[in-house]
């Protein structure tokens, strides 16, 4: 029960012990007043210490065989001391209904001073473990959770693109389980974990609209967790195309970009100085000088090597300033000419002699073509520092990816990709060229917010969040403004808490912009919760440990309530001798 505020006490007990001695000093008989005043000042001051919460310090000695035990979820009873003087308490209602004798604490601070603290399980939150302000721990962590114990996908995917959910699975079951995707309670992807393993999985999804979707990964029948995910309507791309003659890797190439929405506009070589202009969704312009504004209504330039190394130096030069200083982005398609340019650095070509390799597939991080194979060659790229490959086909590199300033610039030695569209295999074709355009585009602004956790944000727990921003203003969690706390050592990172009690898309603002975040319901992705407990309860034991055992008694300072039958037993006392007076007087 709640005590009521010190100040109210003692205002509400001056007055009473004002109004009873005015009361007593206008008796007519004044025999005794001054005992009679001096009961009525005991009753009141007594009153007022039962309705206050009084408290003394005093010192109390620990045995140094005396423990103090936290149970969290996870721990297991065989491995708890039997010792003597061994306490043990707990935060769960759970854990206390399999250990008896545990104390059900409603928070950390009635652990008092403890000189040392054991904790059994799956430990604590982060937000718990600052509520120990440096208590000394040993940790005595539960075994490896059953289930999804790390999970990762993208906050945001343009759409178009894939929803590629990967993370790590604990199965402790004698049996096979099946790991589903679902959207719309749909199966999208499945994938099957051995009985007794820990396996990474890979799942994958193309969303079908755009906005805040949310997805469920299901062991077997069972809800894993939600995967929300923000689909971005995607931009138009717009591609400068620029070839030394027509060819049909160069015609395909525009078909396929125009057909799929981009902004396309063509130059062609005639002879010197002389070219032919396309434009596919674009309003024409003057593209046969290559300058600054030219250029910078483009997101990405595809060329042919013989083209790019032909460019007059005044274009080269317009080409490499926005390249290295305004983020253009270049695909290199690799030729038969001798001529060189500053964008093949990095970029070792070998051309081994003899036979060419049979047709393969090709592979782009972990997805490979789905049908199609192909012939590319015996050619393939040396790895450089500095650049990375990005296409193989088997051990050998087809296309590599390398930073120039702040634009990237893709090389590429596939000439032979539109043999896919030939072969009716549009869906390779199309894998692999979005796949090459959007690694080297353009970047878009960054967000002007981003929000990270230092665990998973769950509705009714204090969530603490991480937030990058370029202003200092005030920031909003779902329209209630919260104090953000600036990082020491990165200016533009701001840390603030909040919670939320109900699960679903939330939102955080800041300096007029906007960013939305997701607040999981407690009783999903548990095995996350428990693995991240672990982890952090393990980082607090390191910077908090307990570093010797006791060896002798110690005296710890305590705060212990004053008993109240004093104060009942003074009260009635002074009652009763008023009432007695009040009797001979009358």
């Amino acid at each position: 029960m709640q005590s009521l505020p010190p100040y109210l006490v003692i205002t509400v007990c001056a007055i009473a012990a004002i109004i009873f001695g005015w009361l007593e000093i206008k008796r007519r008989k004044r025999s005794w007043i001054g005992l009679r005043l001096a009961a009525v000042l005991i009753a009141v001051v007594a009153l007022a210490c039962i309705a206050l919460p009084l408290k003394y310090n005093t010192t109390r000695n620990i045995d140094k065989a005396q423990k103090h035990i936290l149970l969290t979820p996870g721990f297991a009873k065989d491995s708890l001391p039997t010792d003597a003087n061994i306490h043990f308490y707990t935060l769960d209602a759970s854990v206390k209904k399999r250990m008896a004798k545990a104390k059900l604490l409603t928070g950390l601070d009635e652990l008092g001073d403890s000189i040392g603290l054991h904790i059994y399980g799956d430990g604590l939150k982060p937000y718990q473990l600052e509520q120990l302000e440096g208590v000394p721990i040993a940790f005595h962590p539960s075994s490896k959770p059953h289930g999804v114990i790390a999970a990762s996908w993208p906050e945001k995917v343009k759409a178009g693109d894939n929803l590629q959910v990967q993370g790590l699975y604990n199965n402790i079951l004698n049996k096979k389980i099946k790991l589903t995707l679902k959207g719309s309670a749909t199966a999208l992807d499945s994938v099957t974990i051995e009985p007794r393993s820990e396996a990474k999985f890979n799942l994958s999804a193309k969303p079908k609209a755009t906005g805040e979707l949310v997805y469920q990964l299901y062991v077997d029948t069972a809800l894993q967790g939600d995967v929300p995910v923000q689909v971005i309507p995607t931009k138009t791309l717009k591609v400068l195309m620029l070839s030394a003659s027509p060819d049909f890797e160069t015609k395909f190439l525009k078909n396929w970009l125009a057909g799929n929405g981009y902004a396309v506009a063509m130059r062609t070589v005639i002879s010197k100085d002389k070219y032919n202009t396309e434009f596919i969704n674009l309003p024409q312009a003057n593209i046969n000088s290559l300058s600054a504004t030219i250029l910078n209504k483009f997101d990405v330039v595809i060329g042919d090597l013989s083209v790019l190394a032909s460019l007059n130096p005044a274009e080269a030069a317009v080409l490499k300033q926005q390249i290295n200083d305004g983020g253009l982005g270049v695909i290199l398609r690799a030729d038969s000419t001798d001529k060189k340019t500053w964008l093949q650095n990095g970029f070792a070509v070998d051309r081994p002699s003899g036979k060419e390799a049979s047709p393969g597939f090709i592979s782009i991080g972990t997805q490979k073509s789905r049908s199609g194979k192909l012939p590319v060659g015996a050619a393939y790229i040396n790895h450089n520092n500095g650049t990375q490959a990005l296409a193989k086909t088997g051990a050998k590199t087809v296309a590599a990816i390398a930073q120039a300033g702040a634009g990237k610039v893709v090389f590429n030695i596939v000439n032979n990709s539109y043999s896919w569209v030939l072969g009716g295999d549009k869906e390779d074709y199309a894998w692999y060229w979005s796949a090459l355009i959007s690694n080297a585009a353009r970047k878009a602004e960054p967000d002007p917010l981003k929000i990270t956790f230092s665990s998973l944000p769950v509705t009714g727990e204090p969530v603490k969040f991480n937030i990058d921003r370029g202003d200092s203003g005030p920031i909003l969690i779902n329209n209630e403004r919260v104090a953000p706390e600036q990082s020491q050592s990165v200016p533009f990172l701001w840390f603030a808490d909040g919670q939320t009690t109900a699960p679903g898309w939330q939102t955080l603002q800041s300096g007029g912009h906007s960013a939305l975040w997701y607040a999981y319901p407690g009783d999903q992705w548990l095995g996350i919760q428990s693995a991240q407990k672990i982890a952090a309860t393990t980082a607090y034991q390191s910077a908090h440990p307990i570093l010797s055992d006791v060896t002798k008694q110690i005296q710890e300072k305590i705060r212990i309530d004053v008993p109240k039958i004093y104060f009942y037993m003074l009260l009635l006392a002074a009652c009763t001798f008023l009432w007695i007076e009040a009797k001979r007087l009358t």
